[in-house]
């Protein structure tokens, strides 16, 4: 996705997303913020077989064993309507007025996509079509969004005349980017980000390593923010920082632990590992590094010098 939208300035990519509203949280793999609307995109690494029946329930075959799993099309679901809600709920912080009218969000669209390991068989044969159709493999994820944002050649006339879709300007697009990103509901955060980055993408590499991370999964994990902007950054606000399930969603029953790829989050729902290394809740760097003291496992910037516990 990196690859696919950095020079377009009518897609952005925002990755490592996390949205609180209502007393619920949302943790988005990657966010797409186009000029129609936006469309999340949870991406799973998974080896081996994956199964859909019918009723959109999904199994895994890890080792031989076959087992079930969260669907993460529906756990992607969740994650859009909530910031839907959210969006929304915040529409004039959002994008403001329009020749003193309110501009909606609700009508924008809104969509889902799972990307899955290359390198991971799927069997679609009994999925429901709708649903077979928002499974992807990592290296056909471009594609996928390309033709459900569904962008009008400047020579199709008629297909611009006949596209009732409403939209947003760029200018909007990178409000939205700023207010999501400045939201002290988000994990790497930075505050609103200069005009001068009018033209950058949000996307960023962080490259991460686990025992179910194959490494041709869509990138990323985290947001980034270059150095140059570092100024930009608001202080670090809380002493320690929550775990939470990269594959399911959880943010309870996860075990701090250290393994051949070193420290990661093991969860007691899923069985799922996420690593600990972030980007850096203060000053947003990907210069940080996890340590471990007995059972206490820290995240340390060596950029900012925060240090934060991990609970």
């Amino acid at each position: 996705m990196r690859r696919a939208y950095k020079d377009r300035d009518n897609v952005l990519v925002l990755n490592d997303l996390r949205i609180v509203h209502n007393g619920e949280t949302a943790q988005i793999d990657h966010l797409i913020v186009y000029t129609y609307g936006f469309i999340v995109v949870e991406s799973k690494s998974i080896r081996g077989e994956v199964k859909i029946n019918e009723y959109g329930e999904w199994s895994r075959s890890y080792k031989g064993q076959w087992s079930g799993m969260p669907s993460p099309l529906k756990q992607a679901e969740l994650q859009i309507t909530l910031l839907k809600q959210y969006l929304c709920a915040n529409t004039e912080k959002v994008i403001g007025k329009f020749l003193g009218i309110q501009q909606g969000l609700g009508a924008r669209c809104y969509d889902v996509f799972s990307a899955i390991s290359s390198d991971a068989i799927i069997d679609r044969s009994k999925a429901p079509k709708d649903l077979a159709a928002k499974l992807v493999k990592s290296e056909f994820i471009s594609d996928a969004l390309d033709k459900k944002m569904d962008f009008k050649k400047f020579y199709n006339l008629v297909g611009k005349m006949v596209d009732t879709r409403p939209s947003f300007s760029l200018d909007e697009m990178l409000h939205i980017c700023r207010f999501l990103l400045a939201e002290p509901t988000a994990v790497e955060t930075a505050s609103p980000l200069p005009s001068t980055m009018a033209t950058t993408s949000f996307a960023a590499t962080t490259a991460v390593k686990d025992e179910h991370h194959a490494p041709n999964c869509p990138d990323t994990r985290a947001n980034s923010v270059p150095k140059d902007y570092s100024k930009y950054m608001p202080p670090a606000k809380a002493a320690s920082l929550a775990m939470q399930c990269k594959h399911c969603g959880a943010c309870s029953g996860l075990t701090a632990q250290s393994g051949r790829y070193g420290y990661y989050a093991q969860c007691g729902s899923c069985g799922g590992n996420t690593p600990l290394k972030r980007a850096c809740p203060a000053c947003a760097s990907q210069q940080t590094k996890v340590s471990k003291a007995k059972n206490t496992y820290r995240l340390q910037c060596t950029g900012c010098g925060a240090s934060v516990v991990y609970t």
